[in-house]
């Protein structure tokens, strides 16, 4: 799917969210993904963005495989992979509903 401000704008609305300046233009491919501080909204700007991408479909049993680099320590990552995928999924949910062409999942 090609993502502009106005598909954003109905991201916003549907999520009950305000995107970030920052979160907009990664989400849109404006900059890369950026290592900022714990609740400063990167997960959820790579959430939507994986969401909304094209490809093969993502197999939510390995979701270590598709989850951000936000984990911490590697020996945390299968863990964290666990949290990401329940807020993946919600988040994926809400846009498929929506009417949004959302990547698949298996």
């Amino acid at each position: 799917m090609i993502i502009n401000d106005i598909a954003l704008d109905v991201v916003e609305k549907v999520l009950a969210i305000k995107l970030y300046d920052l979160q907009r233009k990664y989400i849109l491919g404006q900059c890369d993904y950026w290592y900022g501080a714990r609740r400063s909204g990167k997960t959820l700007a790579y959430c939507i963005k994986l969401a909304l991408s094209d490809g093969e479909p993502l197999n939510v049993k390995k979701a270590y495989s598709f989850c951000d680099d936000d984990y911490g320590c590697p020996s945390n990552k299968l863990n964290y992979s666990k949290w990401f995928l329940g807020r993946f999924m919600e988040i994926w949910s809400k846009l498929k509903d929506a009417g949004f062409p959302v990547r698949e999942v298996r």
